[in-house]
């Protein structure tokens, strides 16, 4: 998967949501490496979008945790679900049925990875 993901400045952030999706739902856990490059791509789209910004503080967390070495899964888990938790309200905010779907989506698979990082050893 490593740079799958990767956004050019014309892509879209639906094409960024799905490569998310596809991401943690591969059934596997994504690496740190991974996780970088996605979050990297996150933050090119975050910048952009002024009604995304207060996704940066946690996001911003999340990348430190990852490029510290040793990440700690409590910590993971509770970022992780912290954006699951605000993309769940970017959904119900939002008025395109599509966006609505896919960030509805977006924000299982990262409830569902925080729980798969929670049980783990």
């Amino acid at each position: 998967m490593a740079n799958q993901h990767s956004q050019t400045s014309g892509s879209s952030a639906l094409t960024l949501i799905d490569a998310t999706i596809k991401a943690f739902d591969q059934g596997q856990a994504a690496s740190p490496q991974e996780g970088m490059s996605l979050l990297t791509d996150w933050f090119s789209s975050v910048k952009t979008n002024k009604q995304a910004e207060e996704l940066m503080q946690p996001m911003q967390e999340l990348r430190d945790e990852l490029q510290g070495g040793a990440p700690s899964n409590t910590k993971l888990t509770q970022l992780l679900n912290q954006l699951a938790d605000m993309t769940e309200s970017k959904a119900d905010q939002s008025n395109d049925e599509d966006l609505q779907s896919r960030l509805t989506t977006l924000s299982t698979a990262l409830r569902n990875f925080a729980g798969q990082l929670s049980t783990a050893v």
